[in-house]
């Protein structure tokens, strides 16, 4: 067995050619050599580094070694637990701490404080809550005193916070199921529901009738008829919010009414175009769609009825058959329900009233709507 001190420089021929793999590329190279190449190790050297020219090592930046630092992270689930480091067995921390010390050195930051703040911050929260809050002078220091904390210490922390996650989720997993069972209705949602579900009930026949609305002023012998009832003991109270008013308000003043005129009826009508271009006819109307009104109708939020937009009675008293042409939309009265559910009646006192004239009399009343809740009708905020 050849001696490790090899001085000579045919010694150190013979023993290069032991290293070389038998049958390798480099055996056959090495025997291919002439005696010049080999008369001195500078000349072998030579020839060599020309034959496999030396790579040269890519260096890495401070940046880089500083980014590979704040990389360098211990997770949750391996606190407490042990590794293997140089063949011998450690703590997960204390792993982590050599190796942040060996990268502060080599990104020349170690003798100072520069990111052992930024990088404790990522530490696992078991950690930071055994760590003292003092101020490190150097890396030296920063690592040490992760490197003092007690592996079982570590692990009994993590267990606990472990179990009181598991309860966490447990009790969230409660929450849920009973949220499911009852679920807080949102009251526009509610309100459109009671829109979809609006059916014709006709009780008898009208012929040979027909309606117009009409400017009216109200007087002490022609007093405007007003409708109230009580609302049903188990109705939930909806508590809109600022939010939908605010949508609501922009919306009303948006898509304004247009005058009961040739021009204001063929601007209805192009409201109507863009409505149904932008949302699509098929679509249902919410508080974030709004829809336009039609010219000779009252105001919006005025104390109409929502079902032939005139005053002086509700829905389920209104005088017109559901199939009448005067009737309105189910869309514009959904927008008008809406409107009066979000703000209330604030134009009650602002506009003109507006009454249904019949031009024959009735044989009977007709049609009456089945909607809303009897919460909703006949109140101050408008009629369903």
């Amino acid at each position: 067995m050849r001696q490790l001190a090899v001085t000579v420089s045919g010694d150190k021929l013979d023993a290069f050619g032991d290293y070389i793999g038998t049958g390798s590329q480099a055996e056959r190279w090495f025997k291919a050599l002439t005696s010049a190449d080999k008369a001195t190790w500078t000349a072998f050297v030579t020839v060599f580094e020309k034959r496999w020219p030396p790579v040269t090592i890519a260096e890495k930046t401070k940046a880089e070694y500083e980014r590979e630092l704040l990389d360098h992270a211990l997770r949750e689930e391996d606190v407490g637990k042990k590794t293997t480091l140089y063949d011998r067995e450690c703590w997960t921390h204390v792993a982590w701490a050599v190796k942040a010390l060996q990268l502060a050195t080599d990104a020349g930051i170690d003798q100072g404080t520069s990111m052992i703040w930024q990088v404790r911050s990522k530490l696992p929260d078991v950690m930071k809550d055994l760590l003292k809050d003092e101020e490190y002078k150097a890396w030296a220091d920063f690592t040490k005193a992760v490197m003092e904390l007690k592996g079982s210490r570590l692990a009994e922390k993590q267990e606990q916070q472990l179990k009181q996650t598991q309860e966490l989720k447990v009790l969230c997993a409660d929450l849920a199921r009973v949220q499911l069972r009852t679920p807080q209705q949102n009251p526009i949602t509610a309100l459109q529901s009671q829109l979809n579900k609006l059916t014709l009930s006709p009780t008898a026949s009208l012929s040979n009738s027909s309606y117009s609305r009409v400017a009216t002023t109200p007087t002490s012998q022609n007093p405007q008829n007003t409708y109230s009832r009580q609302p049903a003991t188990s109705q939930q109270q909806f508590v809109i919010m600022e939010d939908v008013k605010t949508i609501v308000r922009q919306l009303v003043n948006a898509i304004p009414q247009q005058p009961d005129s040739p021009s204001g009826k063929a601007a209805y009508v192009n409201q109507l175009a863009q409505w149904n271009a932008k949302w699509g006819e098929n679509t249902r109307v919410t508080h974030e769609t709004g829809y336009p009104l039609k010219p000779g109708t009252a105001a919006i939020s005025s104390g109409e009825c929502f079902g032939c937009g005139t005053h002086g009675h509700n829905g389920r008293n209104c005088p017109l058959p559901g199939d009448h042409a005067e009737r309105l939309s189910r869309k514009e009265a959904a927008w008008r329900a809406i409107t009066s559910k979000v703000l209330g009646a604030f134009n009650r006192n602002l506009t003109t009233p507006i009454s249904l004239v019949v031009n024959h009399t009735l044989q009977y009343n007709a049609a009456w709507i089945e909607e809303l809740t009897e919460q909703d009708e006949g109140k101050a905020e408008g009629s369903a």
